[in-house]
């Protein structure tokens, strides 16, 4: 059963991607448009039409961070492990789609010009970064959004930002130290 659930996600995230990535604003989608076209060009027919719009409008453009979610958990339960602190992780990939959505809010609205609204974090995302920026004033609306995204980052992931420092300093080292022995040969070679 669990590798059924894992071949359903999957599949899952597959169609949510191709309705994100076929979206055309033209298609008709239920409760959101009164286009006449009678045929929708999304490739996914008119639920994904609907599907795509639907996560544009809520999310922005961090609703593609949802089909990656899906295809994580798909993999987990095709190969039939337990995801690890389950909650946890769903506690930190929700703060993970609103961090997203607000840190693309903030973007947008700065290189907005004065009358346009901008829909790169979508709804959610406007709200986050609207009720932050008007106590934090945008730059400790950015700064606190980037930290939640850290933080949600660790919670979601296996990431360790140590671990990762770690390994920059060492391969950084071992540049340094391949830099110094080519340097050593082009002079030896020159002479």
């Amino acid at each position: 059963m669990r590798e059924f659930g894992g071949v359903v996600l999957f599949a899952a995230a597959l169609l949510w991607l191709i309705a994100l990535v076929s979206y055309s604003p033209a298609d008709p989608a239920w409760f959101f448009n009164n286009a006449s076209a009678s045929s929708t060009d999304n490739f996914a027919g008119p639920v994904g039409a609907f599907v795509a719009v639907a996560s544009f409008q809520l999310l922005g453009y961090a609703s593609f961070l949802i089909p990656i979610l899906f295809a994580y958990v798909g993999w987990h339960y095709f190969w039939c492990r337990e995801i690890d602190a389950g909650y946890t992780k769903l506690v930190g990939a929700g703060l993970l789609l609103a961090c997203a959505a607000g840190l693309l809010s903030l973007a947008g609205s700065a290189f907005a010009d004065g009358g346009a609204t901008n829909q790169a974090g979508g709804v959610f995302g406007i709200w986050l970064a609207t009720g932050l920026s008007s106590y934090l004033n945008r730059t400790g609306a950015a700064i606190l959004i980037l930290t939640l995204f850290a933080l949600s980052l660790i919670l979601s992931t296996q990431f360790s930002f140590g671990r990762a420092s770690t390994v920059a300093a060492e391969r950084l080292r071992d540049q340094k130290a391949l830099i110094g022995r080519w340097r050593e040969w082009w002079v030896e070679r020159r002479r």
